[in-house]
């Protein structure tokens, strides 16, 4: 049982309910809710490369980690590096050759190199020599590998290549949920500084990173309404509360962001200014407003497919 303790926390359970969620709107979005063998193979290969790049990022910055995220680097200690490694191998394995399954299947073999091409950039993000993490503007192929990608990748096999409309909404999700995610990274600033990784805190300043994030979530949502807009052509009525449904939704990031912005510019120690952006910062919670949202808002899509 430790080790299958250790082995969800690797994975980043406390996410688990946001991806899941996050499944589901990829069904809404295309208007079917049909389950089929390469269906139920997508979303296997969904979570298992989903957690794959959690645990290489848990392997690759197990000494950061022990730093503040003890929770993480005890999970990779219990495991041991070398088994971390082999489940690791075993997930892309399984995701491989489903993925391929998949692509036979569909008639459809660039969907199979999509996932590894998609793969290849989620692994390169934590692992050397590549490292996107901390090459300056490379770092945002994590928002094509984490999120762009697999959303994509189940939308396609449900109901192959999207309208415009679905793609803007794809586009949207992908920017916003980027920025939340440079958010969530800044809070690792001083740890990531002391031991050398110049991911976009370091590189750029903490409150330019903040700002910076909430100018893409905003884009994101504004994307979003481009989308919305083009789906509901001529039903502004519905458009208009969609579009409402999200900016409440996402308002509860957003407000986060903005009072993070203000501690990073204030006259205090870096150290206190980590500190105090710890106690706001709520990733998960912050991610799951938003993911509901646009749960929300694909089920009105949905609902009048």
């Amino acid at each position: 049982m430790n080790k299958i303790s250790a082995y969800l926390r690797a994975c980043r359970i406390e996410y688990l309910p946001a991806e899941i969620l996050g499944v589901v709107i990829p069904f809404l979005l295309s208007g079917k809710f049909l389950i089929s063998l390469p269906i139920l193979e997508a979303l296997i290969v969904f979570f298992l490369l989903y957690w794959s790049g959690f645990l290489i990022n848990a392997l690759e910055d197990v000494e950061v980690d022990e730093k503040f995220k003890k929770y993480v680097a005890s999970a990779v200690n219990e495991l041991g590096k070398s088994t971390l490694k082999i489940i690791i191998l075993i997930h892309l394995a399984i995701s491989f050759v489903l993925s391929f399954h998949i692509s036979l299947q569909i008639s459809n073999m660039w969907l199979f190199i999509f996932v590894v091409i998609s793969t290849f950039f989620g692994l390169s993000y934590s692992i050397k020599p590549f490292h996107f993490k901390v090459r300056g503007a490379l770092h945002s192929t994590l928002a094509f590998s984490a999120i762009f990608a697999p959303f994509f990748f189940l939308y396609y096999v449900i109901a192959g290549f999207p309208p415009a409309s679905i793609f803007f909404i794809m586009i949207a999700l992908t920017i916003t949920h980027y920025g939340i995610a440079l958010v969530n990274q800044s809070q690792d600033y001083i740890e990531d500084k002391e031991v050398g990784l110049a991911t976009p805190a370091v590189r750029w300043g903490l409150a330019e990173t903040l700002i910076f994030a909430l100018i893409l979530s905003l884009t994101g949502l504004f994307v979003s309404f481009i989308g919305i807009w083009t789906f509901f052509n001529g039903k502004e009525a519905l458009a208009f509360t969609t579009c409402v449904i999200l900016i409440f939704a996402y308002s509860f990031p957003l407000k986060g962001i903005w009072k993070l912005i203000k501690i990073s510019i204030e006259e205090i120690e870096i150290v206190e200014k980590i500190s105090r952006i710890r106690e706001l910062l709520n990733y998960p919670i912050w991610q799951m407003t938003g993911i509901v949202g646009l749960l929300v808002a694909s089920f009105i899509i949905f609902l009048t497919s």
